[in-house]
């Protein structure tokens, strides 16, 4: 359950400010509930009416007549009807969806007032005094009483009443008390082993999780049991216990050993900790350490977990079973969907790709060596000390920064300052998850970023698809459009569509796809329409989005068909939208077709964007791109941003081919002395003084 985690302030503070806005907007809310109540009810009871019958039964059963085991089951088949509620919007047609829609608009006037939610953690609780059965599969009508293991103690285990929680079944208490116990050395012995895993990499017992006869036999038996005793007699103190092993000589022993013929005959694997052993930081340790060094690192504590993009601790950085972290990935960390006692340590030659070509590390790089820049602006010699100090935490040798100023002199003369300050090297390449290949990255900028295609009679002015693979990041915490594509300058006085994600603040539909066309209408006037398909976008997710335009006739209004689908769940159906219009001409004009921007006033995407496929026509779902990849008669462009033939190149004829719309001529050049201390912090990174512990 999500439990509040609050202070008895915070609630009282939220407790005020919230019954301002509940004062204010309830009226808006009663008819918001009117009109949503309906709704609610049939679709909880469609949802319900595809369970099986005996589901069905006990879903309808009042709460309180439900035993515990039925309540379990009927939470987790709620989420499926929750699941349906998320997507209310999609049930709402004509006036009733318009009335609703205005409704959300008059109470999103009161946001200012309405108090952010209160911080909640994870919880478990139980649901009633009495727990439900356990029994082995197969065996049904045995249940089994709890108790410890059979070996220490055949007899069903005691469960006293906890005073504290007169609603718990007080099973997990008797556990808790069970497993800290003085005299049961089971916790103590593993809890110590693993910290002594922690600090060298293996464990006094090998097999962290398992210490009986199928395990292999403590390397140092005595010290494991005088370890876990001292653990215990000391108030189960972690602190006391990592102070005395670091403070230990064993672990203060150097990897390098006077004679290490001898250790290596008796004791190859230093089973026996005659030296010191060399590690590998691991995963998240490397990622933190970069950030680290380069002085991006935010140290902030405690909140929401982050993106991987975000330069936080790793600690908080989400973790999404099917989008893994490529930096995380490659360097071992675990699958995360069930707990593991070790961890592999492997050194292969994806690790040394990753960090010689990844954007990643490349832009680390770069941070790293403007942060020498701004620390040592004027001494090289000093530079080079100073980068030696944040990579390694020692001082550079007279040969070591002699090498590191050589190597700089050196790579100054490699460079091609025109080469360095080419549209190939400044662009950004990027993966979405679930797809093949590299994406291009668009970044929030100040100056225009993105990709544009010049004008030309080729690219459509009636009917048009315009298909993408994106990867959004963030979205405008205002209402404004994050541009995904676009053949229109922004100016509401000019033709032209675009097509985006919407923002936060949008009155209509926050974090959705919409179509905007400034054109001619059927009335003959000149006005816009602002399309919304109405499916939510989530941030940091895979998407396949197309929009399919008609344009309106004398005779019958236009139509975008929107498609929507969410790549990371292999379950969720390619969603559709029908919208109609009354516009009749958008797309003539003289502006270039752009990509991740808009040419003239800026609504920059943040994200990845890759495989975006432009047709001369209006394409059903059999002929979508999500359905039918490749090049067909219709198309007009796609663009795949892949490094062979061309990162620019148009897949579909030998012309319109894409361009960053920073013009190379406008581009600031590189300057090779900058590039070249870049190459040195790049190399510092990649070193294995940097990756390993002696």
């Amino acid at each position: 359950d999500n439990v509040v985690a609050a202070t008895p302030e915070q609630h009282a503070e939220y407790s005020a400010k919230n019954q301002i806005w509940e004062a204010k907007t309830a009226a808006i809310r009663e008819q918001i509930e009117k009109l949503e109540a309906p709704v609610r009810a049939r679709v909880a009871e469609s949802a319900i009416d595809r369970f099986p019958e005996d589901i069905q039964k006990m879903m309808r059963k009042p709460v309180n007549q439900r035993t515990p085991f039925e309540h379990q089951l009927a939470e987790l088949a709620y989420n499926q009807v929750t699941y349906e509620f998320n997507r209310l919007d999609s049930r709402f047609k004509g006036a009733d969806k318009e009335n609703l829609l205005a409704l959300r608009r008059e109470l999103a006037k009161f946001d200012a007032i309405k108090p952010a939610p209160l911080p909640t953690v994870l919880a478990v609780q139980d649901v009633g005094k009495t727990a439900s059965p356990i029994t082995i599969p197969k065996r049904p009508d045995e249940p089994i009483d709890p108790g410890i293991i059979t070996i220490l103690d055949p007899n069903p285990f005691p469960i006293e009443p906890v005073s504290t929680a007169p609603n718990s079944t007080g099973r997990r208490a008797a556990l808790a008390h069970w497993l800290t116990r003085p005299d049961n050395p089971l916790t103590a012995r593993v809890m110590v082993n693993r910290v002594w895993q922690h600090h060298f990499g293996k464990g006094l017992a090998a097999n962290a999780s398992d210490f009986g006869r199928l395990g292999e036999a403590p390397s140092h038996p005595e010290l494991l049991d005088y370890l876990a005793h001292r653990f215990v007699q000391e108030g189960w103190s972690l602190k006391k216990l990592h102070r005395l092993i670091l403070t230990s000589a064993v672990y203060q022993q150097s990897a390098d050993h006077p004679h290490p013929e001898t250790g290596r005959l008796s004791d190859p694997e230093n089973r026996l900790l005659w030296r010191g052993t060399v590690r590998r930081l691991d995963a998240e340790q490397i990622r933190d350490a970069v950030l680290a060094t380069s002085g991006e690192l935010d140290l902030h504590a405690g909140g929401p977990g982050s993106a991987s993009s975000v330069p936080r601790r790793t600690i908080y950085t989400k973790i999404l079973r099917n989008t893994r972290d490529p930096l995380l990935d490659v360097f071992d960390a675990p699958f995360w969907f069930s707990s593991a006692s070790s961890r592999d340590i492997t050194t292969t030659p994806v690790q040394s790709l990753f960090l010689i070509n990844s954007q990643f590390m490349l832009q680390r790089a770069a941070a790293f060596s403007r942060r020498l820049a701004k620390e040592e602006p004027s001494n090289d010699s000093a530079r080079v000390t100073r980068a030696y100090r944040l990579a390694f935490g020692r001082n550079p040798t007279e040969a070591e920064t002699e090498a590191a100023l050589q190597f700089v002199n050196q790579q100054m003369k490699r460079i091609d300052p025109k080469k360095a300050a080419s549209e190939e090297a400044a662009f950004l390449a990027g993966k979405i998850p679930y797809r093949d290949g590299q994406a291009a990255d668009v970044k929030l900028s100040k100056g225009p970023s993105g990709f544009q295609i010049p004008d030309a009679t080729a690219l459509p002015e009636q009917e048009f698809t315009i298909e993408a693979f994106i990867y959004p990041r963030t979205v405008a915490d205002t209402g404004a459009v994050r541009t995904i594509a676009a053949k229109w300058s922004g100016s509401p006085q000019e033709p032209g569509w675009g097509f985006g994600i919407t923002g936060k603040g949008s009155r209509r539909k926050p974090q959705t796809l919409v179509m905007q066309f400034y054109g001619k209408k059927r009335d003959g006037s000149f006005g816009e329409a602002a399309l919304f398909s109405d499916h939510h976008i989530g941030m940091n997710k895979p998407y396949y989005v197309a929009a399919s335009v008609k344009y309106a006739t004398a005779t019958e209004p236009g139509e975008v068909r929107f498609y929507v689908k969410d790549l990371a769940n292999d379950d969720e159906p390619l969603l559709t939208a029908k919208i109609p219009h009354e516009i009749v001409s958008a797309g003539k004009n003289e502006q270039p077709m752009t990509l991740g921007n808009r040419p003239v006033r800026p609504s920059g995407f943040d994200g990845l964007i890759d495989d975006v496929r432009l047709s001369n026509a209006a394409l059903g779902v059999a002929q979508l791109l999500f359905t039918h990849e490749g090049v067909t008669k219709t198309t007009v462009g796609y663009w795949q941003f892949e490094p062979k033939p061309n990162l620019f190149q148009n897949s579909a004829s030998d012309h319109l081919h894409v361009r960053p719309l920073i013009a190379t001529s406008t581009r600031q050049a590189i300057e090779p002395r900058l590039a070249a201390w870049m190459d040195l912090c790049h190399v510092l990174l990649n070193s294995s003084e940097f990756l390993y512990v002696e």
